[in-house]
This record gives C-alpha cells, sequence and structure tokens, in this order.
C-alpha cells in the first residue's frame, strides 16, 4: 500500500505537470500527511524535484512546486519488428531522447538480440550522468511477461526464446518483456489518450495485427499471457454474418500487402507514398481499414469500452480513419458515434519507443520504489 501510494502520487505530478502539494494530495486522493510523507520519499528517491517558491498568479501563499526529474531518470527500449529492432531512450516525462534503427541482419534470435545488447551498452555509456530506471522490451506475438520469453511470433519465426534473460545478461541492467500491444496500451495509459479511462481497447497493425484491452485500468494478460490474439477472429460464423471477409488475418499484415504490390521486399515507407487516393496501393490499405474496422466493431460489442486506440501508419493516407469508422459504424451495435470513441495512437511517429520504454514506465509509475529496488540488486 506504501508503494501503490507513491505511484499515485508519481502519477499525479505526471498527469498535472507542476504543482502544489495541495493540489497533488486532491488528484491522487491521499491525505496531506500522506502527501508530505511520500513526496519527501520520491524527492530522495531522485524521482521528483522541488521547484523554486513561487505564489503563481501573484496571490495567495507561497509554494514550492513539485516536478517529475526528467533530466535525471530515463528507461531504456527495445522494440523488435519484422524488419529491424529500435533502441531508444525515453525520460520518464514520455520524451524520446534518443531512437536508433538496427535492421536485421538476419532473423536469428542470437543475432538480433546480441546487435540490441551492443547498442544498448553503448547508448548507457552515452548517457553516463543520467539514471537507467530499466530496460523495457517489447514484440509482437506471443509473449510470456512472467517467464521473459517470446512464446511464438509469427513473422520472425521465433519460439520459446529467452529474451529478457539474454538482454538483461548482456546489458547488467534490469530487464523487463512485453507484447508491443500491451506495452502500447501501458504508454497510452501513462501518457496518452486513454489516461484516465476505465476500459480501452488498443489494436495494433503492422507486420503482426493483435490488440490489448484493460478493464479497471488493468491491462489483460490471461493465466498463459497469450489475451489479445485476434488472429482467429476473422473467418469465423460471427464476423461472416457481420460480413466480414472469411479470410486469414495474415492476409492484412503490412508485409502482406507489400507483397500483394509487387514490392520485392518489406518496404512500408515506400507503399505508404505511392498509395494516393485511386492508387491500387491506397485501395489495399482502405480495404484493410474496413475489414479490421469491422473488428474493432466486434470488439466493441464485445467490451463496450470508454474508448479505442488504433496503431496503424496507414491512418495518416486520406480516407483510412474515415473507413475504420465507417466500418464501425456500419457494423457495431453499440457505438453509433465511432468518432467519439476511435482514435488514432497519441504517439504517431514514436510509437515504437514509446511502448518500449513504457514496459519499465509502467511499473516505475506504479510501484515506484519496488521498481528503483530491483534496478538497485
Amino acid at each position: 500500500m506504501t508503494d501503490s501510494s507513491a505511484g499515485s502520487v508519481l502519477r499525479a505530478v505526471l498527469e498535472l505537470g507542476p504543482a502544489p502539494r495541495s493540489a497533488i494530495s486532491r488528484h491522487a486522493a491521499l491525505s496531506p500527511a500522506t502527501l508530505t510523507w511520500q513526496a519527501r520519499s520520491l524527492i530522495e528517491a531522485g524521482l521528483l524535484v522541488e521547484l523554486p517558491e513561487t505564489t503563481g498568479a501573484g496571490v495567495g501563499r507561497p509554494y514550492s512546486p513539485l516536478e517529475l526529474n526528467t533530466r535525471g531518470n530515463v528507461a531504456l527500449g527495445v522494440h523488435i519488428a519484422a524488419g529491424q529492432t529500435t533502441v531508444a531512450a525515453v525520460d520518464i516525462g514520455g520524451r524520446v531522447v534518443h531512437s536508433t534503427k538496427l535492421p536485421h541482419r538476419s532473423l536469428d534470435p542470437p543475432t538480433i538480440l546480441a546487435a540490441a545488447a551492443d547498442r544498448v551498452r553503448r547508448l548507457t555509456a552515452e548517457l553516463s550522468g543520467m539514471r537507467i530506471v530499466g530496460l523495457g522490451v517489447a514484440t509482437g506475438g506471443w509473449v510470456d511477461t512472467v517467464a521473459g520469453t517470446v512464446v511464438h511470433h509469427s513473422f520472425l519465426g521465433w519460439r520459446d526464446v529467452p529474451v529478457r534473460n539474454f538482454l538483461a545478461e548482456h546489458t547488467g541492467l534490469p530487464t523487463e518483456l512485453d507484447n508491443h500491444t500491451r506495452a502500447l496500451a501501458h504508454a497510452e495509459q501513462l501518457f496518452g489518450r486513454i489516461r484516465g479511462a476505465a476500459s480501452s481497447i488498443v489494436l495494433f497493425v503492422g507486420n503482426v495485427i493483435d490488440a490489448a484491452f484493460a478493464v479497471h485500468g488493468q491491462v489483460h494478460y490471461g493465466p498463459r499471457s497469450a489475451a489479445g490474439s485476434i488472429a482467429r477472429l476473422l473467418g469465423t460464423e460471427a464476423a461472416l454474418a457481420q460480413g466480414i471477409p472469411a479470410r486469414p488475418l495474415e492476409e492484412f499484415a503490412d508485409h502482406a500487402l507489400c507483397t500483394a504490390a509487387g514490392l520485392s521486399a518489406v518496404d512500408v515507407p515506400a507503399l505508404l507514398t505511392a498509395a494516393r487516393p485511386g492508387t491500387a496501393a491506397h485501395d489495399l490499405f482502405a480495404e484493410r481499414a474496413r475489414v479490421l474496422g469491422g473488428v474493432v466493431a466486434a470488439l466493441i460489442d464485445l467490451l463496450d469500452p470508454d474508448a479505442v486506440v488504433i496503431s496503424d501508419r496507414a491512418l495518416r493516407l486520406p480516407g483510412v480513419h474515415d473507413a475504420y469508422l465507417g466500418a464501425v459504424r456500419e457494423r457495431s451495435v453499440v457505438c453509433a458515434e465511432p468518432g467519439d470513441v476511435v482514435f488514432p495512437s497519441s504517439f504517431q511517429g514514436r510509437i515504437l519507443e514509446t511502448s518500449s520504454a513504457a514496459v519499465v514506465l509502467h511499473g516505475l509509475f506504479h510501484a515506484p520504489h519496488t521498481a528503483l529496488a530491483a534496478r538497485a540488486v
């Protein structure tokens, strides 16, 4: 309970920005005495800083605002995608301060992980003087967060790969692993659109397509950490009844669209550049949006969430966002106004960096002292 209260204080400062203790106490629903005690512990832990005394607008008693110590604390993130690994540093306020892309030389797990570990070690040296609160790792597919393994990644062909232990051993950093869509859900809860939402869905559309959902603010994992796989949702009787084509979900992944467009390699940026309205490339993305919009409609009818966040690079194309909304409007029973519920990700252009770092930042903002104690082990 003590560390939970500390997390409430830390999240309140994240949400309010620099604020007086009275405002933080109300926002975190803590007594002034508890707030004073927890604020002192977080200042001593180096997570909060006390700003010079101010009177705000120039009236009233002076006070010393509290602020996140973003200059002194960063999380490192590793996102392992189909064609590249992204290594990033994100401060505890959610700002990306460094990002590097490492194209895969092969899909062999030790090769990819060794390259990531080498870049993490060099980035750690470059960030000397800043505290690294941990290393978060995110990737698609079935990820067992307890065991720290990638159970199955369909595109990479990985099975039972001990990612967490490998990177922890080769970087010396406390390391956590999660599915990238659940990681994105945590990032959106901390820094983005679904902050404060009681229930939410996040759909990630890339070379792997999967979903995450949260109820009462808690991202659901399931007893086998397998929650979020929607690969078999298309082609079911329920989907067919809604007019969704009975086609494997993989046919709508990025790599499949590139193949359908006649590209010799998976080059989504090139396909997006070619996808002007009226072109075959644009039609591919629009069709995907209509099909996956039907999936979103089914998920909305199942969970009736406060918000749905979609991560799809094609959302910036004319008509694609509207295609998602149109499919939800047509097929959902409970969502008559999808524009009030369905949104693009808050982190366009930095989704991979922010989501991977959120694997560890989520824990820091909910149990900060426990997270820092793990770092010291």
